[in-house]
């Protein structure tokens, strides 16, 4: 079945609505060996930033390997997006942080990097499916349901974990011979059993920037996004039956490197940090130079591990986790500084601990993140660990269906948390198999419909992006439909600094003033522009054409700025 049309795909992903209410009740909860409130319930917020990730490493949430097994399947390849993008919609999500560049490779053409392994089976080869742009197709799909997308790359990290007797050399040659990796294999370092580009040599973090704007030239993307992947973490090694830690500073496989490239009397460690910081400010500096001359508002993105530093390691600056735990801040990252230099627009700390954790509680973690984006422009939203239902089942707090609700509830209260995101996409889909606590994550999953994700949400707006002005729509009218639906049709310019649109309704009212558009539950829908057309269509299926309805429609930047709405009252 081809879905093309933007009328056909928000027809194939647009859910049924339900109507919900909430009540706010404030009770205690345990957390770290003492007490912190919060809501029972969640009053939803009309701007609010709800994210998914789309993992596409190892095929873990897409696409599935059948769609490259016997020849690349196009039509599967699309049917499985787009029921990412109706879950997405069910859920009332309105982002996704899709993986372009899971590990040094594609999922579009490039002029620098191979197509992905991941997507066409075979790294650097394409399939023969014609003028099939995949990542185009997804982002027009995306964009048509309201939804945003964030390409994710991983900039380093060129592999899998390979074998016990793995090398440098033998990982090189699991990739293809057009590989950058392949053609400059001095600028690759080697450990625990994969490799990686080293940030060391100013000439691949000057790949990494070109990697970055090639897909933000070519592609209407809507930001870019880096998760926490930049040097390595440590690992484990037994030795006679001790466990012992390595850390990228006991091997240190990028000495040789900073001998030739330090500056004088600096150390090591701060020398990755600066490689690291040189990359994020370089590209935060392309993009926005980008913006100005293109007119677009494509945003800048992070999402690093969830502890910068603790508050006994950094004079009290740092958060009031255990100094025993790990940070970023050890890993020669220094997320703190993006934010105090303004080089992104959003920060999503990777919150993946529980209200109980013995180290580092939810609660210290995000109080911490809240303090900090205080008198900054980068907007926070809170990487949630959905995925430990499954990977930490034993762990008493992921026997509880309630914990990532109480999350949720709890930053609800927090000033400065403008939302969050969930790692991964597959963890919020309900499940049959037998997979260790799956049966919780189920009912956590149920929980988060019903009390959580009842109204969408608008990302908050993100003014210092914006381009241009973005004008109200004109000529609203609503019709009923031959079908037993009401179509909802009006007219904005193509010139208009527009994107999306809002669509609200009030039932049962002929009153235009009805609407309060504060509210959250007065939003029906978020929808992609049609750019082709000046006319543009919504067909609201969930209408009782029979009933008297007031409708409005606001048009929603890239910076998701909003314009004043235009309203019109439905009489059958």
């Amino acid at each position: 079945m081809e879905l093309n049309t933007p009328e056909e795909i928000r027809k194939e992903v647009t859910p049924s609505r339900k109507e919900l209410t909430n009540k706010v009740v404030f009770e205690p909860i345990a957390s770290g060996g003492k007490t912190v409130y919060t809501p029972t319930s969640i009053v939803s917020k009309k701007e609010q930033f709800r994210g998914v990730w789309i993992t596409t490493v190892r095929n873990n949430d897409f696409p599935s390997t059948s769609v490259y097994e016997n020849g690349f399947n196009v039509e599967q390849f699309k049917q499985e997006f787009l029921a990412i993008l109706k879950r997405c919609k069910e859920l009332k999500l309105n982002a996704i942080f899709f993986q372009v560049r899971p590990e040094g490779d594609a999922f579009y053409e490039s002029g620098v990097n191979p197509w992905s392994v991941y997507l066409t089976g075979e790294q650097g080869v394409k399939p023969n499916w014609g003028e099939f742009d995949p990542l185009a197709w997804m982002i027009n799909a995306t964009h048509h349901v309201g939804i945003e997308f964030h390409a994710w790359f991983n900039p380093f990290r060129l592999t899998p974990t390979g074998p016990s007797d793995s090398t440098k050399e033998s990982l090189l040659r699991t990739l293809s011979d057009t590989h950058y990796a392949r053609r400059h294999p001095d600028w690759v370092y080697y450990f625990n059993r994969q490799i990686y580009l080293n940030p060391g040599i100013p000439a691949v973090r000057e790949f990494i920037v070109q990697t970055v704007m090639e897909v933000t030239e070519k592609y209407e993307i809507d930001a870019v996004h880096f998760d926490d992947f930049f040097y390595p973490y440590s690992y484990q090694v037994e030795e006679n039956g001790v466990i012992k830690v390595i850390s990228f500073a006991d091997e240190s496989p990028d000495y040789q490197t900073y001998e030739t490239y330090h500056l004088p009397h600096q150390t090591i460690f701060q020398w990755r940090e600066s490689n690291i910081n040189e990359v994020i400010r370089t590209l935060s500096e392309a993009i926005s130079e980008y913006n100005r001359l293109a007119k677009k508002s494509v945003a800048f993105g992070i999402s690093p591990f969830g502890i910068w530093a603790s508050a006994e390691e950094t004079g009290g600056i740092g958060s009031q986790t255990s100094p025993n735990q790990l940070s970023s801040l050890s890993e020669f990252v220094n997320s703190k500084l993006w934010i105090d230099e303004q080089w992104i627009d959003y920060i999503v700390p990777q919150n993946y601990w529980s209200f109980i954790d013995p180290l580092s509680t939810f609660a210290d973690v995000s109080d911490w993140w809240n303090k900090i984006v205080i008198n900054s422009k980068t907007q926070l939203y809170m990487g949630i660990g959905l995925y430990l239902y499954n990977e930490d089942a034993q762990n008493p707090a992921w026997q509880n269906k309630e914990e990532i609700v109480n999350q949720i509830r709890y930053l609800s209260h927090l000033d400065h948390v403008d939302g969050y995101a969930f790692f991964t996409y597959h963890n919020l889909l309900i499940s049959h198999h037998h997979l260790p606590g799956q049966e919780v994550l189920n009912q956590a999953i149920v929980s988060l419909e019903n009390e959580v994700l009842t109204n969408y949400a608008l990302i908050p707006s993100r003014p210092w992006l914006q381009q241009g002005e973005t004008f109200p729509v004109s000529q609203l009218k609503v019709t009923p439909c031959d079908e037993g639906c009401v179509l909802v049709q009006f007219e904005d310019m193509p010139e208009n600094y527009s994107e999306y649109y809002v669509i609200y309704r009030a039932p049962k009212s002929s009153q235009r003033d009805v609407i309060d558009f504060n509210d959250a539950a007065s939003i029906l829908d978020v929808v992609g522009k049609n750019k082709k057309s000046l006319i543009q269509h919504y067909t609201d299926s969930s209408a009782n054409p029979n009933q008297t309805y007031t409708y409005a429609v606001s048009a929603l930047s890239q910076a998701q700025v909003e314009s004043d709405p235009v309203s019109v009252v439905y009489v059958p």
